[in-house]
């Protein structure tokens, strides 16, 4: 497993359902389901800026609801789909 803690490479993903079955555990994946425009200008406005290519490579690497089901997972939330409670 390389550091990428947002999981975006397929390869990555198998060692954390590894892990969660080692245990006896459910899994869940929370997908971020933001459009690549609303990407880019978020990271337009960061001290830090990553190149424009680096993050549109990153975004196409996000899975599917159904790729990330085949690949196992219990659960996965569209981050978009959740609603807010509380304060």
């Amino acid at each position: 497993m390389t550091g990428n803690a947002t999981n975006l490479r397929g390869p990555d993903r198998p060692w954390l359902l590894d892990r969660a079955r080692h245990w006896q555990r459910p899994t869940a994946a929370l997908l971020f389901d933001v459009p690549l425009a609303i990407v880019q200008a978020q990271n337009a406005g960061r001290a830090r800026v990553v190149p424009s290519d680096v993050v549109s490579e990153f975004h196409a690497l996000l899975p599917t609801v159904d790729q990330l089901r085949d690949e196992g997972w219990d659960t996965v939330h569209l981050a978009s789909t959740i609603i807010r409670t509380g304060r």
